[in-house]
């Protein structure tokens, strides 16, 4: 049976592949290589947190990067300030650069998935994409809290930009895109507030992609927070069954489940 013991210093480094390798010890007592595979969805820790309305820091963690096939960690937290323009959605990246680890906010979306719902910035594969954050009307990042794979604003969300939806009176099915109210192009689910402020009329919600347009009823003069899944464009539905009276339908987005 072969024993795996850490690897000799004085070997030479191998070149990078896929696969780092270990050193192990056979029966015989001569040495030798094996491949150790690395997990191309593998992510830990990484968090994302708000700092202020100008920072925020992604906590200590490690990640596949698929540009160079390696894990890379992050030993120490590490605080961006970056350049913010009002009411727009910014994406974190893990970045492995000639050696380097790091992390950087920026504007360009992650790509699909290149393995599981693991992704990569959009034409640079030394990124791994950690999570995204979105920005005010005011330019400040809006505070929040991601935890247990769930980001929630922390912010009063019935106001620009996060009301997707005001006085939505509809009759017909009607999409209402959420990408601009806080839910980035990697959720697949958001976390919204919906209210229905009519004092006659069923307010009834679905998704584009959905096999029905009746997924969630909220009754005249009700509302409440729910997590709702949305199609690839993070779109949902809504309409009434009958002309409203007295109000409308009202959507807020307070938050999103973390896909990376």
């Amino acid at each position: 049976m072969a024993n795996v013991k850490y690897a000799d210093p004085s070997y030479p480094l191998i070149s990078p592949t896929d696969d780092d390798q270990v050193m192990f010890r056979t029966g015989a007592g001569a040495d030798g290589r094996a491949p150790l595979v690395q997990p191309k969805g593998y992510i830990e820790g990484l968090r994302l947190e708000w700092v202020s309305g100008t920072q925020i820091r992604v906590t200590t963690g490690s990640a596949y990067v698929p540009g160079p096939k390696r894990i890379a960690e992050l030993a120490t937290a590490v605080t961006i300030t970056p350049s913010l323009a009002a009411s727009t959605m910014y994406h974190v990246y893990l970045t492995l650069v000639s050696g380097v680890i790091g992390a950087e906010a920026t504007t360009t979306a992650p790509a699909t998935p290149y393995i599981g719902t693991a992704r990569a910035k959009t034409g640079d594969t030394s990124r791994r994409y950690l999570g995204s954050f979105m920005t005010k009307a005011d330019a400040t990042i809006a505070n929040f809290i991601m935890s247990a794979g769930v980001v929630t604003y922390q912010e009063s969300t019935d106001t620009a930009p996060f009301r997707a939806l005001t006085n939505g009176v509809s009759t017909t099915q009607t999409s209402v895109s959420l990408g601009p109210s806080g839910v980035p192009v990697t959720a697949t689910t958001a976390k919204m507030n919906v209210t229905n402020l009519a004092t006659s009329g069923t307010m009834l919600m679905s998704n584009p992609a959905a096999s029905t347009t009746n997924m969630q009823g909220i009754r005249p003069g009700s509302g409440f927070p729910m997590m709702f899944p949305v199609d690839s464009l993070q779109r949902v539905t809504y309409f009434y069954s009958a002309a409203p009276s007295g109000g409308g339908g009202y959507i807020d987005i307070i938050g999103y489940a973390v896909e990376r």
